[in-house]
């Protein structure tokens, strides 16, 4: 087995697709989705670690180069980030090439604490002479349907029945269907009636729509052209007499169905139209054959009235064990313990 260090995706991207196949890997690791993320909020060098058994790829580690450290191409808009690797040697093999380039720290983030990437860090890690530190920063929703459930069973039944009473409000208003899209067809138009709704209301406010920056907007834009290429985008919609009044960006393959983004109608709020359009979504899914839907990004009051099971995300970190990098792991440290769980309070205020 060989490790590569390439500067570019586009050269990979054939054989890394074929890889995330084998792997049943998440979109989100998948070139595609790392090109528009590279092209939109790229920073540093991007390094990609290709590991090659005779030839044939075998396990693919992205990273940037920061300074003097090497980190994970994430940020708030990356629902996850995962290792590819066809089996554990080859997952070895890249962890140890990425110490090998001897960076002063190394950070992963939004790692799933079951991912045996984590284990293979950690020895990898201490043979580099560097200290290791995980911090759990979200904790993602996911529920597995089996074909034919009634989703409703899974509320609470007070709220089931409020939700098919608020779907006889909105239906004495018009006619109320959901539509779905692929976007092979008219795909920019969608999209801009997607972020529209996306951004009613608060988003729009605090700044934190789709639509609210032009990189932003751009990059979801990106990974809708290459999902829509790819056959793996869901632009869905609850119209009301062809009026849409909620909307849910996801991505689907033979795994599951990820919520990306969603909004809705704040004129409408009383009818909870998010709400609505994510239960004929989990309905739809049940009567075609169950899969597993990842609610992604953190726990929320809407998602825990489904859901209990949550993906743990860890924020990882390692530091050499220098006197710099002991300053390094203290702050990091302090910041974890003080300056996040201020942000948070400050958001929960906002909301």
């Amino acid at each position: 087995m060989t490790v590569d260090v390439h500067d570019a995706i586009a050269p990979l991207a054939a054989d890394w697709d074929a890889l995330a196949v084998r792997t049943a890997a998440t979109p989100f690791a998948r070139p595609g989705w790392l090109e528009a993320w590279q092209d939109a909020f790229g920073g540093g060098r991007l390094l990609v670690l290709a590991a090659r058994r005779q030839g044939r790829l075998v396990g693919v580690l992205p990273v940037r180069r920061r300074g003097g450290g090497l980190a994970s191409p994430t940020n708030a808009h990356t629902p996850g980030f995962a290792l590819l690797a066809e089996d554990a040697a080859a997952r070895g093999e890249l962890i140890a090439a990425l110490y090998g380039l001897a960076p002063r720290r190394v950070r992963l983030d939004y790692l799933d604490a079951a991912d045996p990437t984590l284990g293979d860090l950690r020895r990898a890690a201490a043979l580099a002479r560097h200290g290791v530190l995980c911090t759990t920063v979200q904790r993602s929703p996911y529920l597995t349907l089996a074909a034919g459930e009634d989703v409703d069973r899974r509320l609470d039944g007070k709220v089931a029945r409020n939700l098919r009473r608020l779907h006889r409000r909105l239906s004495e208003r018009g006619h109320v269907t959901v539509d779905l899209r692929d976007g092979r067809r008219r795909l920019e138009d969608h999209l801009a009636e997607g972020f529209g709704l996306e951004a009613s209301g608060w988003k729009a406010e605090r700044g934190t729509a789709i639509a609210s920056s032009p990189v932003t907007r751009g990059f979801y834009t990106a990974v809708a052209r290459w999902a829509a290429a790819a056959g793996l985008l869901r632009l869905c919609y609850l119209r009301v007499d062809g009026r849409a009044v909620a909307f849910v960006f996801a991505l689907r393959d033979d795994a599951a169905f990820y919520i990306v983004k969603g909004g809705y109608d704040r004129n409408l709020r009383r009818f909870a139209p998010g709400k609505l359009l994510m239960r004929s979504l989990l309905a739809e899914a049940a009567a075609t054959g169950g899969t597993r839907m990842e609610l992604l990004g953190a726990e929320e009051p809407w998602k825990r009235e489904w859901t209990g099971d949550v993906h743990e995300r860890l924020l990882v970190r390692s530091f050499v064990q220098t006197p710099l990098g002991a300053a390094e792991r203290a702050a990091q440290t302090a910041y974890l313990r003080y300056g996040r769980p201020l942000a948070r309070r400050a958001v929960a205020r906002l909301r």
